[in-house]
């Protein structure tokens, strides 16, 4: 078996998914902007804006995956979606590869790309106790760790990583990236631009 592993924030839509979802959901009531208070201070107080999520804590799992449903409706979904990335997916769907997302995104942010042929969608899964979320993470994927899950999907599925394609956008997307034998910089930052060049990777934009 071979796969196609995304990357989604800057890679298969602009912006990030929780900076389209969180504004929407302020402007309906459905989200307090100063629940971002604690979260700011906690981020400088340890030098970390990605050890948790505690902007979501107090809140009830079911409601924001029923909001993440309402706004990350399937053609709303494919319209925020580059259209090159839909080309890309389509093809590597019909060529028969298993599509693998894995992203910083919460999973129920995550989930609603399943809608684009995904068979396995990696997210950050945040702590919950009787159905309300703590704010804490109990998975965060970027970095190395998208490395590590990559691989573990590959053991369990039995997946030829070196016939594999990768896309992501981020320097730290090169954990994974690394893993494949078909890498792709989509849309790289500087310093992924300058490591893909450096190993001969293609470097494509989609817009």
């Amino acid at each position: 078996m071979k796969a196609a592993v995304f990357d989604l924030d800057g890679t298969l839509i602009k912006y990030s998914a929780e900076r389209r979802f969180l504004p929407w959901a302020v402007l309906r009531g459905k989200f307090c902007p100063f629940r971002m208070i604690p979260y700011i201070i906690r981020s400088l107080r340890d030098r970390d804006f990605f050890s948790s999520k505690i902007y979501y804590r107090g809140m009830e799992r079911e409601k924001l995956e029923k909001m993440a449903r309402d706004f990350f409706s399937p053609d709303r979904v494919k319209k925020m979606v580059f259209k090159k990335a839909l080309e890309e997916i389509e093809k590597k769907k019909q060529q028969g590869y298993k599509l693998i997302l894995i992203t910083g995104a919460p999973t129920f942010l995550a989930e609603r790309f399943s809608v684009l042929g995904f068979s396995e969608i990696i997210g950050s899964a945040i702590e919950e106790k009787d159905g309300v979320l703590t704010g804490e993470l109990l998975e965060y994927p970027p970095g190395k760790r998208k490395g590590e899950i990559l691989e573990e999907i590959s053991r369990r599925e039995g997946i030829d990583l070196g016939e594999s394609y990768g896309y992501g956008n981020g320097y730290g997307d090169r954990y994974f990236l690394e893993k494949v034998g078909h890498p792709v910089a989509v849309n790289p930052s500087r310093r992924l631009k300058k490591y893909a060049l450096s190993k001969g990777w293609p470097v494509v934009k989609w817009r």
